[in-house]
Order: structure tokens, then C-alpha cells, then sequence
């Protein structure tokens, strides 16, 4: 028995390491870690979340593809159901920023003895790489992909085991879109980035309808779009790169 994920978690699941444990924090139907463990990817896993509503969810999940005995449920907040030591790997998905660095934060000791990080943020992505940044874990993969008409990136982060970090020397598209995300390239970043710059231009125009238009807002905007601009010139180049 196989279980397809959504392009969202199917995202995820291509940046968790074969045949390391693994948790899934704020699981709700388990069905990533019950992917995880049926494609054989990883040999157990724990399915976190703080409500036992959810739970019983992946309990159903869990038991209808007979998984049971290697999906293990935790109940608690955030990282505090997983023990130091127990899994190599942690998922945090599908939840804001403050929500998804808040989790880290209180458990920054754990998540720097981890060998991997997982983490997707429903917006602010940008603030997630500045966090890793300042939090000793370097960025090390990234997948951009469309869901249900949105957009969403999946980061893998490691912890810092060098002196000169690859954050060092970033450009603000690199901060804002992610290396990994503009070295690939490909359909779903020139979508993005055209869906992007519609909804700034709708918002500038807005803006400029305004009775007393914020200059400092309007500066914002304008130095978005420059920047996903820039950013679609280099995509499209990529996909033709023409003669060689």
C-alpha cells in the first residue's frame, strides 16, 4: 500500500534523509511520516503534535496502512516530545514564522544536536533563513513548489560545522527567494515570481489610489518588484540560454 502526498509535503519528504528517524512536529493527520516510513525512506518516526484531536487522526492514519508499530505518537508543544538523541531528523511544516522559530527557539539545544532540520513556513521564508543564520544552521537545500494555487519552500537546514558559513556573502535575492531555490530554477519559480509581481503591482496601484500614499511603503514595493524583476530576467535566461 502507497500513500501520495500533496506537492507541499511531497516537497518536504524529498529533503528528509534515507534511513534516519525522524519527527514530525505538528503531524495533524500524520501523513507525511506514514509516507515516510511505507516507502521504506525512513525505518520509524514520530508524529508530534499538541492536540489530541489531531492525534487521533494519525492514529487512524497510521493504523489504516498498517504502520502503527513505527509511527509513534507524541503529544506536547512544539520539540518537547522528542528526547535528545532519539530521531536524526525534525519536521516543522505548514505553520507561520513566529510559530515555526518560537519551536527552535525553545529547544535550540536539541535542534543543534540534530543532523538535519526541516522547516516550512507558510510566509516570511525570508525571516527563517535570517534565523538560521543568526542561530548556527546553514542552510544546505531548498525546494520551491506550487500547491492548490500557493506557493511554498521547504528548507533543509544542517548544524554549522564550519568556520565560513555559505550565508556569508548573500545577495538580498538569495536572502529573499533562497540560493538553492534561484540556482534550480525551472517553471514553478518563473510562476512565483510572475504571481509575485502581480500581486506587488496590484498593491502599488492600490497604494497610489490612496488619499495620503505612504512614501516608505510605496519605496518597499518599488524595491521589491526591481528585485523579483532582476530575479525573472535570470530565470527565464536559464530556461533559454541560447546558442552555445
Amino acid at each position: 500500500m502507497t500513500l501520495t502526498l500533496c506537492p507541499r509535503l511531497a516537497a518536504i519528504a524529498e529533503l528528509v534523509p534515507p534511513g534516519r528517524a525522524i519527527a514530525d512536529i505538528g503531524t495533524d493527520h500524520a501523513l507525511l511520516p506514514t509516507a515516510l516510513v511505507l516507502r521504506g525512506q525512513v525505518p520509524r518516526a514520530l508524529a508530534c503534535d499538541r492536540a489530541a484531536g489531531p492525534l487521533a487522526c494519525a492514529r487512524a492514519t497510521a493504523r489504516r496502512h498498517d504502520v502503527a508499530a513505527r509511527v509513534l505518537l507524541r503529544q506536547g508543544e512544539g520539540l518537547a516530545p522528542v528526547r535528545s538523541g532519539e530521531v536524526d531528523t525534525v519536521v516543522v511544516a505548514g505553520m507561520g514564522p513566529d510559530t515555526l522559530l518560537g519551536i527552535l527557539a525553545d529547544h535550540l539545544g536539541l535542534v543543534r544536536g540534530l543532523g538535519r532540520v526541516i522547516l516550512q513556513a507558510n510566509f516570511g521564508v525570508e525571516a527563517v533563513r535570517r534565523w538560521l543564520a543568526a542561530h548556527g544552521l546553514d542552510l544546505v537545500d531548498e525546494r520551491l513548489v506550487e500547491d492548490r494555487g500557493r506557493f511554498y519552500t521547504a528548507l533543509a537546514a544542517a548544524p554549522r560545522a564550519r568556520r565560513f558559513t555559505p550565508f556569508h556573502g548573500w545577495d538580498a535575492a538569495s536572502w529573499a527567494l533562497g540560493p538553492y531555490v534561484l540556482r534550480r530554477g525551472g517553471p514553478t519559480l518563473r510562476r512565483f515570481l510572475t504571481d509575485e509581481l502581480g500581486r506587488l503591482a496590484r498593491a502599488a496601484a492600490g497604494l497610489e489610489r490612496g488619499a495620503a500614499p505612504d512614501p516608505s511603503r510605496a519605496r518597499a514595493l518599488a524595491e521589491r518588484r526591481a528585485l523579483l524583476t532582476a530575479a525573472l530576467v535570470k530565470a527565464t535566461a536559464l530556461s533559454h540560454p541560447g546558442p552555445a
